[in-house]
């Protein structure tokens, strides 16, 4: 069973070209240096928002320990970058989900 911390990003439309290179570049690779993750999974969710462009990024951890690790000890200063750069642009809500 494996279990994903699902995270819903709308972005400004006008800054929506610069935030997905700053999540490919740096967000997500961040991620993959921690080598905490099982797999990663980024996607442009089909229907927008009228806020903006709404993406989805799905970390996926072998067990509950594992995601409550990188939460406790990675995920904050990794969104600090994020804020940094993008802050007032973007709303998100995170998910915690369990495969079945």
């Amino acid at each position: 069973m494996r279990h994903i911390l699902n995270t819903t990003f709308i972005i400004e439309e006008e800054a929506e070209r610069e935030w997905v290179d700053f999540m490919r570049q740096d967000y997500i690779r961040t991620i993959e240096t921690l080598h905490v993750t099982e797999d990663r999974l980024f996607t442009k969710v089909s229907i927008d928002q009228p806020e903006g462009k709404t993406y989805s990024l799905q970390l996926i951890f072998s067990s509950e320990e594992a995601r409550e690790h990188f939460e406790q000890h990675h995920w904050q200063k990794i969104t600090d970058r994020l804020n940094a750069r993008f802050k007032n642009r973007y709303l998100c809500f995170s998910s915690i989900l369990t495969e079945i």
